[in-house]
């Protein structure tokens, strides 16, 4: 009965580790949609939104009428106007008041549908910024992940280099002992083989920085070593998209123009705003009110009671008033002339961004061309290498060659793999950016990324 206890906790203990490995386990997928969950800087956005969201909602609100209730009540002392009679007296007395009064704009120059449309406008933009800052925040953190799957990479090929000079060594080391070999070629070994575990090293630093990079924009507080899973298709074989049709693709969906678009919609509103002073504003008003004074009394001398003052008293007003700019030493024309000028400049601003989007597209499809010539080259440059360095290592060991010779062979190599590895992570980076201007958004969902 205890063994089969034991056996149980063992059976569980190893699933439980499984399951926590497996749960260390990262993909690109779930390394962005993490950092959006927890990002701070995200969350500024989020709050930026619902501020703008409550402008918005407050500008369609000040089309409704202003209602305003007020009371007072106090004594008298000494000499004052009776509120009945206006006359003056020395008598101490009790009053109170009760107004309830509202107001209504009838027309202001179209300010308030204008600052109705300019919150809009701001409401969607601070909706792009968002989304546009969330895009931004994906392609950072797909940068550092492919930053730490590269250094990686880098850091297997150091192993490999590492371990295939100690066999060298270890070979070129019974030569010597036998006199197959010189002492000279064993001490370079040696001297070469603390170059590479010292190259090991710094690659291994450099690891750790790109992931504690990969973490902090992520906002992940954990002490535990990343296990990265590199999804990526490996196969580079793509079309180049053409810049112009890409470009329309892109700018037709993009937050981040559209932000720039809403931000010029705006800055038209605010030219209308402004112009709204120079229009005369009529406004409608109207009140009811009534009081309680203990000065107005009856016949025999007594105050006449509340409930009949509040009847017997009772006022209303209506009325209406306008106003007329004529002079404000020029200011509202100068606010006009002012706001045309920031619509020129946010209008050059929305050039300006659509022709460097332009170029940018142009040059990321040039890289990716370019990018996918080498990648085929350098993979078959590896191929002629790794036979060239097993030639070398071959005759190395037969004393045809010297040392210099097998080390040209063995750097090269390595040089070569790491220009395949550096290659194909760059294409993976440039090929998401190009599905990404297409209108997919591969974090997303799976399906996505399995079409790319």
């Amino acid at each position: 009965m205890i063994k089969k206890r034991i056996l149980l906790i063992i059976v569980l203990y190893l699933i439980i580790g499984n399951t926590v490995q497996a749960q260390q386990k990262w993909s690109l997928n779930q390394c962005i949609s993490y950092a959006i969950e927890n990002n701070i800087n995200l969350k500024e956005y989020e709050i930026l939104e619902k501020l703008s969201l409550e402008e918005a909602q407050q500008a369609k609100r000040n089309m409704l009428p202003g209602i305003e209730a007020t009371t007072g009540g106090g004594f008298n002392f000494g000499r004052s106007a009776d509120p009945n009679t206006n006359d003056y007296i020395n008598t101490k007395f009790f009053s109170s008041s009760f107004d309830l009064g509202s107001s209504i704009v009838v027309f202001d120059g179209f300010r308030i549908q204008n600052r109705i449309k300019y919150q809009q406008f701001r409401k969607q933009a601070s909706e792009y910024n968002r989304l546009n800052a969330t895009d931004d925040l994906a392609f950072n953190v797909m940068v550092a992940f492919f930053d730490v799957v590269y250094y990686k990479g880098m850091l297997e090929i150091a192993n490999e280099q590492v371990e295939a000079s100690k066999l060298s060594l270890k070979t070129t080391e019974k030569k010597v002992e036998v006199g197959l070999k010189a002492k000279t070629d064993l001490l370079d070994m040696r001297a070469n083989l603390e170059l590479e575990e010292l190259n090991k090293i710094q690659i291994e630093n450099t690891v750790k920085t790109a992931t504690l990079k990969l973490k902090q924009l992520m906002n992940l507080v954990s002490a535990e070593e990343m296990q990265l899973v590199d999804e990526s298709s490996v196969v580079i074989n793509e079309k180049v998209a053409q810049p112009q049709q890409l470009f329309e693709q892109y700018t037709s969906w993009s937050p981040y123009f559209q932000s720039i678009e809403a931000n010029v919609k705006a800055t038209e509103k605010g030219l209308a705003l402004s112009r709204s002073a120079l229009y005369p504003s009529i406004y409608a008003s109207g009140s009811i009110g009534t009081g309680f004074y203990e000065t107005n009394t009856d016949g025999e001398g007594n105050t006449v009671a509340f409930a009949d003052q509040w009847k017997n008293n009772k006022g209303k007003y209506l009325g209406a008033s306008l106003s007329i700019p004529v002079f404000s030493r020029w200011s509202n024309r100068s606010e006009v002339k002012k706001a045309k000028l920031e619509l020129q400049r946010a209008k050059n601003n929305l050039d300006s961004e659509r022709q460097k989007l332009f170029f940018d597209m142009v040059n990321n499809l040039t890289e990716l061309e370019a990018l996918y010539k080498e990648h085929s080259q350098y993979v078959k440059r590896t191929e002629v290498d790794q036979l060239a360095f097993e030639a070398a290592e071959k005759k190395f060991d037969q004393g045809l060659i010297d040392i210099n010779d097998y080390y040209i062979a063995k750097n090269r190599l390595a040089n070569t793999q790491s220009s395949v590895l550096r290659s194909r992570t760059q294409w993976e980076i440039k090929m998401k950016v190009l599905h990404f201007y297409r209108g997919q958004r591969f974090w997303e969902t799976e399906e996505s990324l399995q079409s790319q």
